[in-house]
């Protein structure tokens, strides 16, 4: 359709030229044969000054219009070539904000309070403008302590951790953890034994958080591949399966904005597990008292939980995350002195 176009299009101006070519020959024709004193060498020699102007006319008009060509296809093709360098940079920085990292953070091992200065940092700026905060992974222990020395709490806090009471994740967990540095010459079932432990006490220590909001909380058979904490504002996912990450403790993370791929998949399917979870869940309500907890836990671990269990795993949670606890005061303190 397209090729019988052209070609009609061409023979359409063809036509027109010749046509324009006659018409111009018989009128210069006619004007000619009105003079009948003009002798066949005045004829001869008119028409070899006017084929000479012709030459020079056309080479000066050949000159001047073939610039005019050049300098409009050069303006063509920057302006084409601009148009598509904008659509292209607009593709990539979309394409960026929607796939691609706004930050990375190096993996390391938390020793002498070597928490990760900047990863911390931009985390707590995202927690203190946030009404919504999630954290999904193996183990929550620095959940609780991160949430209380906040100075904004959120209105809505879900996390999806283990169970204290599923051998089999506490198993494959604890496999993990074999290469990391504080665990070397402990064998397998001693880090089971721990890391289940270390599950009960933050089990706990969401539970004390429920007085400044609501705790949903689910048990999830997590294979310990990443770790996510998702705010208002971006979500940060913690790849323990990364190169760089290989007997590290903390493992390399990367943030990315809200609006990105990987946060609207991630937000979106951690809420749906809490909905159709909801036998493996609960929630920690501030009329809620140490009986509650007790209970829970002795159906989580199937054994009987007393009062003394309770005060015990408490006192064991804050000696665990003092350390992590001063390290957050001290980075407030840091920050509202630099604002």
């Amino acid at each position: 359709m397209a090729t019988s176009r052209r070609s009609l299009r061409r023979s359409l101006v063809d036509y027109a030229f010749w046509t324009a070519s006659l018409v111009v020959l018989v009128v210069g024709i006619f004007l000619l044969g009105l003079d009948h004193g003009l002798t066949r060498e005045q004829i001869l020699s008119n028409l070899g000054q006017n084929l000479i102007a012709s030459v020079i006319f056309a080479v000066i008009f050949s000159w001047l219009s073939g610039r005019v060509q050049e300098r409009s296809l050069q303006d063509s093709l920057e302006e084409s070539f601009g148009d598509h360098a904008h659509k292209l940079a607009s593709a990539v920085a979309q394409g960026n904000k929607e796939f691609l990292p706004d930050a990375v953070y190096p993996p390391l091992d938390p020793k002498n309070g070597e928490y990760g200065h900047r990863f911390n940092t931009d985390m707590t700026r995202s927690l203190e403008k946030t009404g919504f905060y999630a954290f999904r992974g193996p183990s929550a222990r620095y959940v609780a302590a991160r949430l209380r020395e906040s100075t904004h709490y959120p209105q809505q806090v879900k996390v999806a951790m283990l169970s204290p009471g599923d051998p089999r994740a506490i198993q494959r967990r604890a496999a993990d953890r074999v290469p990391w540095e504080r665990f070397q010459g402990m064998d397998v079932q001693d880090l089971e034994s721990k890391l289940r432990q270390e599950l009960i006490i933050t089990v706990v220590s969401l539970f004390d958080y429920r007085r400044y909001c609501p705790v949903n909380l689910l048990y999830v058979e997590d294979t310990a591949v990443h770790r996510y904490e998702i705010f208002d504002d971006s979500v940060y996912v913690a790849w323990y399966g990364s190169p760089r990450s290989r007997s590290m403790e903390m493992p390399e993370s990367l943030r990315f904005p809200a609006g990105s791929f990987l946060y609207k998949t991630l937000r979106l399917d951690l809420l749906r597990r809490f909905d159709i979870s909801s036998d493996k869940s609960v929630t920690f309500l501030p009329e809620q008292d140490d009986n509650f907890l007790a209970q829970h836990l002795a159906g989580v671990l199937g054994r009987t939980v007393t009062q003394a269990d309770i005060d015990g795993w408490r006192r064991e949670y804050d000696s665990e995350v003092e350390e992590f606890s001063d390290y957050l005061k001290s980075m407030y303190r840091d920050m509202r002195r630099i604002s």
